[in-house]
């Protein structure tokens, strides 16, 4: 409990809090297992975010790799105490990040408190809640320890998630003179363009609401937002419009951010179009090869991101696991459960051991 105590004190909050004081923390704690290996390495972070990065640990010839995300969501209104205190219950603990996703962190160190890691690697990394810019980094230097097989932690209830959808989010932004509404028949109207953008895009999503297979049927494009300067009687000077689309596992997320490129272009070719992420969708390779870590625990599908799309890009063979519920991450007083913690637990002993794979 100490160290989820400790992690969650760190404010990395993404975007505004400090992600590489936690992590400089986190590789002062791993190196006191004793790594053959250990990198403190650092990702540039683009839409005016300060730096961020990951520490990666090596033990021997790695077998698997653990990986959480050490960055949390802001943590809103609502909250009845601190997020950053951790606040202790008869048979929960409440606090940002408790849930998604540094209970997974405070169970893997408890794990080595225990049990001197073997023929594994431990990485923690930066910047998954609102862009995913670390991970490239990750990969493309090879700091995964060339495991063949690796457990991204996200809050599944202790079930291990087999696949997800993938995430493909744009905006679209209109500009022009503004003015008097007398005159709009004869001025550019940007929020009428964006809302004739919204309606094609909708249409798009409507027409795809039968692809797929369950549980991942249809496309789950939203319009999130579109903002402007106008008012009823005011001609707006910009206007930005915010989509996503949400592609079942097997659907190509670049082929659908084509489409949408294209439906810009032919509906509003006067828009600025800029792609803030494009994920592709995920499915486990080959999930019996985790048998001796998971024995018995349930396999699920899951209805959110993760970035195990983007190591099984790479090549490596993806679960999603970890103590908490999805139902309490992105929320005020955001828990995780005692029984939670201790079952995560023993399954990261297991994985770190390097004797059941």
């Amino acid at each position: 409990m100490l160290w989820l105590e400790t992690l969650v004190a760190f404010d990395t909050r993404n975007g505004t809090g400090d992600e590489l004081a936690c992590l400089e923390f986190l590789k002062s704690s791993l190196s006191k297992y004793s790594p053959d290996e250990i990198i403190l390495g650092k990702a540039s972070r683009s839409r005016g975010k300060s730096d961020s990065g990951y520490v990666f640990a090596r033990w021997g010839h790695p077998k698997v790799l653990l990986n959480v995300h050490i960055d949390t969501v802001p943590s809103g209104e609502g909250w009845i105490s601190d997020p950053l205190i951790l606040q202790r219950g008869a048979d929960r603990v409440v606090g940002l990040g408790t849930s998604d996703i540094k209970g997974a962190a405070a169970c893997i160190l408890s794990a080595m408190d225990s049990l001197q890691p073997k023929d594994v690697a431990v990485l923690f990394s930066g910047d998954e809640e609102h862009g995913s810019e670390v991970m490239p980094a990750v990969i493309k230097r090879g700091h995964y320890g060339g495991a063949k097989m690796a457990i991204v932690c996200e809050p599944t209830n202790c079930e291990v998630g087999r696949r997800h959808r993938g995430m493909l989010a744009v905006s679209a932004e209109f500009t022009g003179r503004g003015g008097h509404s007398s005159l709009s028949d004869i001025t550019e109207r940007p929020l009428l363009q964006a809302a004739r953008l919204a309606t094609a895009l909708g249409k798009y999503g409507d027409g795809h609401i039968d692809f797929g297979e369950a549980p991942y049927k249809g496309l789950c494009l939203n319009i999130g937002d579109i903002e402007n300067d106008g008012a009823y009687n005011v001609i707006p000077t910009r206007s930005k419009l915010w989509a996503s689309m949400r592609p079942p596992p097997g659907d190509n997320v670049k082929l659908r951010q084509a489409a949408i490129m294209k439906i810009a272009a032919e509906i509003t070719p006067e828009a600025i179009m800029d792609t803030v992420v494009a994920f592709e969708p995920f499915a486990t390779r080959d999930i019996t090869a985790f048998q001796p870590i998971f024995t018995d625990t349930p396999v699920v599908d899951l209805p959110y991101w993760t970035e195990a799309a983007m190591l099984s890009e790479a090549g490596v063979n993806v679960v999603v696991y970890g103590p908490g519920d999805v139902e309490q991450a992105h929320k005020p007083n955001e828990f995780v459960s005692h029984a939670h913690l201790i079952t995560a637990t023993a399954a990261y002993k297991r994985a770190i051991s390097g004797t059941c794979l």
